[in-house]
């Protein structure tokens, strides 16, 4: 993270692991752009202000989309963030949105009101920080205990597209679930909100961006190869594409947990 920048994650081991990945804070320090990377998951987050008695002031609540592209969000010294990340295919059903109708878009104020209802007013009358943060968690809980199930073949999809880090084909995918690759891409798609190929880029990219962080990192052929991508060319490419810079230039980002076996 810039110094601009401080970000904080708590994996959301008291919820439901399954359906919520994590909660996490941003504290800007300084006003600058923020560059935010795709992740294919969507997020419920709260913006606002403190005043010194940890009183809270310009409250918004936003619900982001599934992205596969970079974002540059513009953000002041003094705001803060709350948000919620829920698991790729389950943010859609928590939140009682399509999730395809967000896809790379996020709404904001009033429309998120009309979306949460009472869940709105309850994040809204919080009234300092320690309040927002046990208000969001718990109304996260509540929704996902609450939300309509996928079908199984398209959440264990889903699930062994995370753990391979997208390398995966729709044939093996379907055989491995044990359904047809029309059917599959079909629910896949509707679960994450984006096409299951595009998802899988998003996957490739973020797992070869934390292959990159190791210390010493792989060459960028070597990237190439263990990314999945066809060859270092095609890596250059996707990383613009996905996060507006060059494998060799990478700015400090915040990357979701990817595993690397």
């Amino acid at each position: 993270m810039p110094s601009a920048f401080r970000y904080d994650e708590t994996p959301a081991s008291d919820l439901d692991p399954r359906r919520i990945e994590a909660l996490w804070e941003v504290r800007v320090t300084q006003t600058a752009e923020y560059i935010v990377l795709p992740d294919g998951r969507m997020d419920l987050i709260a913006r606002f202000r403190t005043r010194g008695d940890d009183r809270l002031v310009d409250v918004e609540l936003s619900i982001v989309g599934p992205s596969s592209r970079w974002a540059s969000v513009s953000v002041d010294a003094g705001q803060r963030f709350v948000g919620v990340r829920f698991q790729a295919g389950w943010g859609g059903n928590c939140l009682g949105i399509d999730p395809g109708s967000l896809a790379d878009s996020a709404l904001h104020g009033a429309s998120v009101d009309a979306i949460l209802g009472s869940d709105a007013i309850r994040l809204r009358q919080a009234a300092t920080f320690g309040e927002l943060r046990a208000t969001l968690r718990a109304v996260a809980g509540e929704r996902s205990l609450r939300a309509p199930s996928t079908p199984p073949a398209a959440l264990h999809a889903i699930d062994l597209l995370h753990r391979s880090g997208g390398r995966l084909g729709m044939g093996e995918l379907a055989s491995m679930v044990g359904a047809t690759e029309r059917s599959l891409r079909r629910h896949v798609d509707k679960a994450v909100g984006l096409s299951c190929k595009t998802f899988s880029g998003v996957l490739r990219f973020q797992r070869t961006m934390r292959l990159l962080e190791h210390s010493p990192p792989p060459s960028l052929a070597q990237a190439a190869i263990e990314g999945g991508y066809s060859d270092q060319a095609h890596l250059t490419r996707e990383f613009r594409r996905h996060g507006s810079f060059t494998p060799g230039q990478r700015p400090p980002v915040t990357l979701v947990t990817m595993p690397l076996d």
